[in-house]
């Protein structure tokens, strides 16, 4: 017994779709910080290279003219200085405008890349469990939050390691580099720069596939169902067991009803209670032992039967005892109990159904 307990609250089975979209709801879905950044950085890399020419001349005038300027700094007007330091961050904000907006629009495009259109405002809910300090103490110090340290440092790790092998490997150069031209100069630092950023965004690139293969594995243990959680789950959607059949009861009886209204034309008579029960009755001489009851209803359709015998001349006999009797005894097209036979045999004759109903199919008062 315990084992089948504990097997019902384990979580084993993969979240089903009701499940995620919930989630989704309330902006919780597999999203990797790594692969944004490594998109935004790589963004902002190719744009900036992109315009390093065009980059590079606007900041050399820019650097030119502060330069010019240093000597004579003290006997410029009160302005001068103030001029100058802002046509130079004019320059580098002109230079670094275009890579940062790409960055930024590169990094929202990962982001939706990941995980689609998601519109929540349900972290930003205030909670106020959060204001407990135990819990927000605990929330600081938790295992996950170890394990992003440990992640980070990892990566540092990493990245100074290329940066560090880069430089190694690039060292014996600079004394040749040093007594070349300044164009020479120029393109030894700007190859060795690419080939320190190529080697960076490949171990960028590789941190943000792992980041994102381990993100949705955790997310997905995460959303783990037990067998419990599903029963829990069918029945918010689709309802108790108990109810459903129930539903499904009423929906029988329902339908049932509505063949039942279309055969009151062909009654013979429609006995009523006379507003809560309605019986129809018909009987074919030589094909029915007895009278069968082919329609009958309550309330509503009660009502509705009545309607519609008005409108198709069937007579309409009020027999409360009798109404009441055969709703309760007799089935749909079954024939009248046998304890019936005589009040039915009195309403038949009292009737005159059979030599009457080509000619005066109105209804007839009790």
């Amino acid at each position: 017994m315990n084992e089948s307990m504990s097997s019902e609250h384990e979580r084993t089975e993969p979240a089903s779709q009701f499940k995620l979209s919930e989630a989704r709801k309330q902006g919780q879905v597999a999203k990797s910080l790594d692969v944004n950044s490594f998109v935004m950085i790589l963004a902002f890399v190719l744009i900036l290279v992109a315009a390093a020419v065009n980059g590079w001349y606007v900041i050399g005038h820019a650097s030119e003219t502060l330069l010019v300027g240093a000597g004579g700094v003290y006997a410029w007007g009160q302005t001068a200085p103030v001029d100058a330091l802002k046509y130079a961050a004019t320059a580098l904000w002109s230079v670094l405008l275009t890579p940062l907006c790409a960055g930024v629009i590169a990094a929202i495009v990962a982001n939706v890349a990941q995980t689609g259109f998601v519109f929540s405002f349900a972290p930003l809910t205030p909670k106020f469990e959060r204001l407990n300090p135990v819990a927000g103490f605990k929330r600081v110090f938790t295992m996950r939050l170890l394990i992003d340290a440990v992640k980070s440092t990892f990566k540092l790790a990493v990245l100074v390691t290329v940066a560090y092998s880069t430089f190694s490997a690039h060292w014996q150069e600079l004394s040749n580099v040093a007594v070349q031209t300044a164009s020479d100069q120029l393109h030894w630092f700007g190859k060795t720069a690419t080939i320190l950023l190529f080697r960076l965004l490949l171990a960028l690139l590789v941190f943000a596939l792992i980041d994102l293969a381990l993100v949705r594995r955790q997310f997905a243990k995460q959303m783990r169902m037990s067998r419990r959680d599903m029963k829990e789950e069918i029945k918010r959607r689709e309802g108790d067991p108990q109810i459903r059949s129930k539903i499904r009861q009423l929906q029988r009886e329902n339908l049932k009803q509505s063949k039942s209204l279309s055969r009151v034309a062909d009654a013979d008579v429609l006995i009523t209670n006379p507003t809560h029960y309605a019986v129809a009755l018909r009987y074919v001489r030589g094909q029915m032992s007895a009278p069968a009851v082919i329609a009958k209803g309550t309330e509503r359709w009660a009502a509705d039967m009545r309607q519609l015998a008005v409108k198709h001349g069937v007579p309409i006999f009020e027999r409360k005892s009798l109404a009441r009797k055969l709703f309760r005894y007799a089935a749909v097209d079954h024939p009248v109990p046998a304890d019936t036979f005589t009040d039915v045999a009195r309403l038949y004759a009292d009737l005159g159904v059979y030599r009457r109903r080509q000619t005066n199919r109105v209804e007839v008062p009790a």
